[in-house]
């Protein structure tokens, strides 16, 4: 089965053929595949890991830039992300 990030590469391929580089739509997609392959690297780090203390989990989470710092970012704030991941 076909994980996000693969959907997403996928759909990067196809309109990397037909689109121009500038275009909206595959700079939106590209972004999108960014996303999924930070969430599977976080995903696969955290099956590895020993469990997570609330003070790793503080930490970790300290790293993440806020919704200020991130404001030109165009889908869930990353700490969002983070806190899905760590559910």
């Amino acid at each position: 089965m076909p994980t996000n990030f693969h959907v997403e590469r996928a759909r990067v391929a196809v309109l990397t053929r037909y689109r121009d580089p500038d275009d909206p739509e595959l700079l939106a997609a590209r972004r999108r595949m960014q996303e999924e392959a930070l969430v599977t690297a976080i995903s696969k780090a955290l099956a590895k890991a020993p469990p997570m203390t609330d003070q790793l989990r503080a930490r970790i989470f300290a790293l993440l830039p806020s919704s200020q710092e991130s404001a030109d970012y165009q889908g869930a704030a990353p700490r969002t992300v983070f806190q899905q991941v760590c559910q």
